[in-house]
């Protein structure tokens, strides 16, 4: 499944790297990270982004273009984390790692309302869960997060995970299921550090969540966002019909354009409000 995974990677057609991308490869709490910086990227302003792939796969080229075009349109800085996989490292390396390198960045003199939080699939769980374990720890809490088609229900009970396991281009419910437990092993699914849908999710910065119709995931995205508008926080919820999961990575879609935009607004008000609010908190 990596091979595959990594062919996919390397075909062009599919990547689309913007012109003028760099990656450069930095550490930060020991977790390996790749700066993905465009010309106009600010240095103060990030995207911290956590990758899909199911908890056992990267795909750094599609990923990084992706990363790069949203921090363009943000005139941010994105950071990559290359978080441990399973199944050689399973949970909870890949949340450790991602909280490790939030709170590095603080230590290093980043300020939390210039820091969004990113995922797609995997990355879209493991963003949620590190903005709780944040909140957990008393630190900071980052401007915003954004998640794409999020894993947040590890114990599989939304419907579409049923009705569409026929539809998703990507993964049908064996699979789903086969990264799932490569991940988890005999823990409990339900647990709110794995599932982020059973997590107490009150007094979280505000939310931006897209999916599609045709995944298996798109219950996992509405029941999440219910949860969060129900725990009183600001959510915004883009279900789009006919795309598949993690749509907003393949820009040859008009939809991933639209998507992108949407959530540079996000981001930039993020930035903006967030801002606001740490002055009036000094």
């Amino acid at each position: 499944m990596r091979d595959l995974i990594l062919s996919i990677d390397n075909y062009g057609a599919f990547i689309s790297s913007p012109r003028g991308m760099e990656v450069i490869p930095t550490k930060f709490a020991d977790v390996s990270c790749d700066w993905v910086n465009m010309p106009h990227s600010n240095g103060k302003k990030i995207i911290l982004y956590f990758h899909g792939g199911g908890f056992c796969f990267h795909s750094p080229k599609i990923h990084n273009a992706f990363l790069a075009r949203l921090a363009n349109a943000t005139k941010s800085r994105g950071l990559m984390v290359n978080y441990r996989l399973a199944p050689e490292n399973p949970y909870p390396a890949a949340p450790d790692d991602c909280f490790a390198v939030y709170r590095a960045l603080l230590l290093k003199g980043y300020l939390p309302h210039q820091i969004i939080l990113a995922g797609d699939s995997a990355g879209g769980n493991l963003a949620m869960t590190t903005m709780i374990r944040i909140r957990e720890a008393n630190l900071p809490l980052p401007a915003g997060a954004i998640l794409m088609s999020p894993v947040s229900d590890m114990a599989v009970t939304g419907e579409s995970a049923f009705k569409k396991c026929k539809d998703d281009p990507f993964f049908d419910l064996s699979t789903l299921l086969l990264m799932r437990n490569n991940y988890i092993g005999s823990q409990n699914p339900c647990d709110p550090d794995i599932s982020p849908y059973y997590a107490d999710l009150h007094g979280l910065s505000p939310v931006f969540i897209t999916a599609g119709t045709e995944e298996l995931l798109m219950d996992d995205a509405l029941r999440l966002a219910e949860k969060v508008a129900d725990a009183g926080c600001d959510v915004t919820i883009n279900i789009v019909k006919g795309v598949p999961h993690v749509y907003p990575l393949f820009y040859q879609l008009s939809e991933a354009r639209e998507a992108i935009k949407l959530m540079a607004e996000f981001v930039l008000e993020r930035y903006k409000q967030a801002k606001l609010e740490h002055k009036e908190a000094c």
